[in-house]
């Protein structure tokens, strides 16, 4: 196994289309923090003012900070489905999968020999792009604030969740010969999570949430027809008007049980997607907060069920919000059991496969 690894990272450190990735790893997230300071430049001078004017206060710093370094968990898998399997599967093209095989190395030396090294690649071009982001903020002078180094934990969330692609890459380009077939299914499940993220993150609501915010608003209900301020018949048109399908209906029925058991929620869930700048929202938040899914903000922050509850009486349920740490062990967790189910079923193929 040392012998592959140390003939394997050589390999890599000689591949050129890995030093065009690295490379884009340090430009990247130069140009767009380039970008933002001279869009923002460009509006300064329209309203006179200076850079210090502009006053982006703690908590701005730490988004911008977050989302322009995490940049690489949207950017780096279209590179990632393309450099693995090429370059894993060449080596079946040009026999040097056969030539490991006949030098005495075994198929689980060689199967985790190809899986460690692109693991440690992806992991290197990471911290790449997250140092050349920071490095960017700081010198154009937004400046870096990493929330007393707890970014670090949402960094290796955000890591272990690419790794998944990472092992998934390098496990198809082991199962088939064929370069042409792992590259195009690859590029598939690239688009296709590309496109599904954006859908599936808005539906982040959890199945207990709902029902304790049903279960408040029908003791709510019972306490106002105690003090005949309803009576049962309104209280039952209530009901009947706001259902559990109010807030959870068809889009959510679909999409939910995928946010649970996948990782396509990450981009809403951590604000990780630059259209969130767009929208205006550039909070750094300690927790996800649900409470908001059931209050109206044109009726008074008050719910519009006629309940009477307000955001402050949800903020006090548990099930109404759920803090980062808890979020980040929550991915991480379910990401390493895909790796190793995806990386022990490649694996048991690969001992079955016919290499030669």
């Amino acid at each position: 196994m040392p012998e592959l690894l140390r003939f394997e990272f050589r390999r890599l450190s000689k591949s050129i289309f890995y030093r065009i990735v690295g490379v884009y790893c340090i430009v990247w997230p130069v140009i767009v923090v380039l970008l933002l300071r001279l869009i923002l430049g460009l509006f300064m001078n329209d309203s006179g003012l200076n850079f210090a004017d502009i006053g982006l206060d703690k908590g701005e710093i730490r988004y911008l900070n977050w989302l322009i370094s995490v940049g690489f968990i949207n950017d780096l898998p279209k590179f990632l489905a393309l450099f693995i399997c090429l370059h894993v599967g060449r080596d079946f093209t040009d026999g040097i999968v056969r030539n490991k095989i006949t030098a005495g190395h075994s198929r689980t030396s060689i199967f985790f020999s190809y899986l460690i090294t692109q693991i440690a690649a992806t992991v290197i071009l990471c911290a790449v792009y997250i140092g050349s982001a920071l490095l960017a903020l700081l010198i154009t002078g937004f400046g870096v604030d990493l929330n007393g180094g707890e970014m670090f934990s949402r960094w290796g969330t955000a890591i272990v969740i690419l790794l998944v692609l990472t092992v998934f890459f390098t496990v198809i380009s082991l199962i088939f010969r064929r370069r042409a077939l792992p590259i195009v299914f690859s590029i598939i499940i690239v688009v296709v999570m590309s496109s599904l993220s954006s859908i599936v993150g808005a539906f982040n609501l959890p199945a207990k949430a709902v029902n304790d915010y049903i279960a408040a608003r029908d003791e709510a209900y019972d306490e106002m027809v105690e003090e005949n301020i309803y009576t049962d018949d309104y209280v039952k048109t209530l009901k009947k008007t706001y259902t559990k399908d109010t807030y959870t209906n068809i889009a959510w029925k679909f999409c939910h049980p995928a946010y649970v058991v996948s990782n396509l929620g990450f981009n809403g869930d951590y604000g990780a997607d630059a259209t969130q700048l767009i929208g205006g929202n550039t909070e750094y938040l300690d927790e996800l907060d649900f409470s908001g899914n059931f209050i109206s903000y044109y009726d008074g922050d008050y719910s519009p069920d006629g309940s009477g509850l307000t955001l402050r009486d949800l903020k006090k349920m548990d099930s109404m919000r759920i803090s980062y740490t808890k979020l980040n062990l929550i991915y991480i967790g379910r990401s390493l059991l895909y790796i190793l189910v995806i990386g022990g079923s490649g694996y048991y193929i690969f001992r079955k496969k016919n290499l030669f």
